[in-house]
């Protein structure tokens, strides 16, 4: 939560002198950005994976329209990755979520990936596995409308443990951190594209407030659906370092 003398719009949102100088060029220790991790072929397979994953929890009317959009508009090979996903109106996006930190999402938690179902899938799993910090892990879906934001928050320190990890798919948008220290305030930005991982671990997972930004709010971010897949580690793990 924010402070409650400080309304979230006076703190996220300062004015261009203040955000100039409370910017910094430099990456905050616990932040790890790799920005080109999966290739065209393995981000496809991935939001096709995890898009599959979603539709599943849809009503059966909104399956049966998306079927019929499918047989009439089949996907060419070669086609962009945004050509993957559906127009906006064959997906029921949430308007707001329970604690109002996330607009214009689905989301869902997955205890297991359908390796068995899906070739190839393993060896990209592995990868991303590769890079977790601690093996326990639980891990969520999030699907983004071209409108969809996640507004600044810490997440929940119950609920999770001391790293978060999440790959991109889709349009590119600008990941938000800025610290809790009102006093000397630090805000970094960063831009997420498509195939990224960022690990966020330690002291900038619960010291520094974490948003996606509005494509409106950006002038580098590109309007357009996304999904992230977000991998947390489960409270009270132990922690190794990623060299």
């Amino acid at each position: 939560m924010l402070p409650h003398n400080i309304p979230a719009s006076i703190y996220f949102r300062r004015s261009l002198s203040q955000l100039a100088a409370a910017r910094s060029s430099l990456v905050p220790e616990g932040f790890t950005l790799f920005s080109e991790f999966f290739d065209t072929r393995e981000q496809r397979l991935l939001l096709t994976t995890a898009l599959s994953q979603l539709d599943a929890l849809e009503g059966k009317r909104v399956r049966k329209l998306q079927k019929e959009y499918r047989a009439k508009n089949p996907i060419l090979k070669g086609s962009p990755l945004e050509g993957l996903f559906l127009p906006e109106q064959y997906y029921t996006f949430q308007e707001g979520h329970y604690d109002n930190v996330i607009r214009d999402y689905r989301e869902m938690h997955i205890s297991s990936w359908p390796e068995s179902q899906v070739p190839g899938l393993t060896s990209i799993l592995d990868r991303l596995r590769a890079l977790y910090p601690s093996p326990d892990i639980q891990t969520h879906l999030l699907h983004l409308s071209s409108s969809g934001e996640i507004l600044p928050h810490i997440d929940n320190v119950c609920a999770s443990g001391v790293w978060i990890m999440g790959v991109s798919l889709g349009a590119t948008r600008m990941l938000r951190m800025a610290s809790t220290n009102i006093t000397a305030p630090k805000i970094f930005d960063t831009m997420l594209p498509s195939g990224s991982v960022y690990l966020q671990r330690d002291d900038l997972r619960y010291n520094w407030r974490h948003a996606v930004l509005h494509p409106l709010d950006s002038d580098k971010a590109k309007r357009g659906q996304r999904v992230s897949i977000m991998v947390r580690d489960h409270r009270g793990n132990n922690v190794t370092n990623i060299q």
